[in-house]
């Protein structure tokens, strides 16, 4: 994979992000099935469906993962999610009036699908503490989907540019775990620039903290043109690091799935000639041409 070298990271976005995330607000009365919760056929009107690749791994070995999303097809307020797991997430993101940025989030204890959470609620020794962060690297404190530790900066990546993210882990003490997130500048392991460390609690009853490995892709911005616009992205060379013999091992295998947004206009894949590369699409005038929702893709 040839990485781009003239890209760069840059401060100051942090603003336009949170922006970028009240932008959610209408639909979150949806999802909570309130009194004005919409109906699913103006929740398809309002918002492209988010669409999944959730790999099937071993989750209880796994320590880190790798992945590299190419965008194809963008429009503002869109996510396009390299690694998700339990406790996190990381990928690229256009805000609202085309910024661009990359962003790495850890959760606090506690439900990320609770709307109504407030950072603030949650009490010192329970948070995402960031341990490291890269000096262009804005840190802030989120709620709204859960709470947890949100760092983020501009980047300049572009439409058809690869970007290759990982997400390493190791113990913080006896009930925590440390997650790093590095994006990757140039070819090779002394091209990986570490952005930031958080670290978060452990999860209750053994449940493994690089548990749910997926990618997705979302549109944030909900605003009824926004689910007329096209995005697709590729999601290719993903890779998981176990801890029975501290080596990378390449994921080969994933489901497609997505949220309850009831739209067909999704689709999702593997890459043509391109053995561990896959493509998710969402909105406009995406088909589900190729495989189909909760199937193991082919």
């Amino acid at each position: 994979m040839k990485v781009r070298t003239n890209t760069r990271i840059t401060r100051g976005v942090i603003c336009l992000a949170i922006v970028a995330l009240a932008a959610m607000s209408p639909s979150k009365s949806a999802a909570k099935g309130g009194a004005d919760a919409d109906t699913p056929e103006e929740t398809a009107k309002r918002q492209a469906r988010s669409v999944h690749l959730r790999y099937i791994t071993s989750p209880a070995d796994v320590t880190g993962a790798a992945v590299t999303v190419t965008p194809r097809e963008v429009a503002p307020g869109t996510y396009f999610c390299a690694i998700g797991w339990n406790c996190g997430y990381c990928g690229i993101q256009e805000l609202l009036r085309g910024e661009r940025t990359v962003i790495f989030s850890v959760w606090d204890p506690g439900d990320p699908h609770d709307y109504e959470a407030k950072p603030e609620n949650v009490r010192e020794e329970h948070r995402a503490r960031v341990m490291y962060s890269d000096p262009l690297i804005d840190v802030a404190r989120f709620g709204g989907e859960g709470t947890g530790a949100r760092t983020m900066a501009g980047y300049d990546w572009m439409n058809d540019m690869p970007v290759r993210l990982r997400v390493t882990s190791e113990p913080d003490g006896t009930n925590r775990t440390a997650f790093t997130c590095w994006l990757q500048e140039e070819p090779g392991e002394a091209g990986w620039r570490k952005l930031a460390t958080i670290s978060t609690m452990n999860l209750e009853n053994g449940v493994p903290m690089f548990g749910n490995l997926h990618s997705f892709v979302e549109d944030f911005w909900r605003n009824y043109d926004s689910a007329k616009k096209s995005r697709r992205a590729e999601f290719s060379d993903v890779e998981v690091l176990l801890s029975t013999d501290g080596k990378w091992h390449p994921v080969t295998r994933a489901l497609f799935s997505a949220d309850g947004t009831p739209s067909n206009n999704i689709d999702a894949g593997r890459v043509a000639g391109r053995p561990n590369a896959y493509f998710m699409a969402t909105g406009g005038s995406t088909t589900n041409a190729t495989t189909q929702l909760w199937s193991e893709i082919k």
